[in-house]
């Protein structure tokens, strides 16, 4: 897959693919939301910022890039969420489901 997945099932194909990889770190009765997911064509890369709760109850926005053509997930960084943020996630994400 070199080129921008252009139809939307070739879209719908990469997020599956992703959200089974994210599954493989997240407990199945983890509440995830993914907030945004945007396709780079360089790599290819599907870009995934989430919102998590991590330890101790701290609720952090993470940054992951699944690499298509290896089939790999890559950690790409975290900061704290804030309130308001996890409210926009609750109300407008998408929940990672297993």
């Amino acid at each position: 897959m070199s080129s921008e997945p252009t139809t939307l099932t070739d879209q719908q194909t990469i997020k599956a693919a992703c959200a089974v990889r994210l599954n493989t770190i997240f407990a199945r009765t983890a509440l995830v939301w993914i907030i945004n997911e945007q396709y780079d064509p360089i790599g290819p890369i599907w870009n995934v910022n989430l919102i998590c709760q991590a330890d101790r109850g701290i609720w952090m926005q993470r940054r992951y890039r699944y690499d298509i053509p290896s089939d790999t997930l890559q950690f790409a960084g975290e900061q704290p969420a804030s309130d308001d943020e996890l409210l926009a996630a609750r109300r407008g994400g998408r929940r990672l489901s297993s």
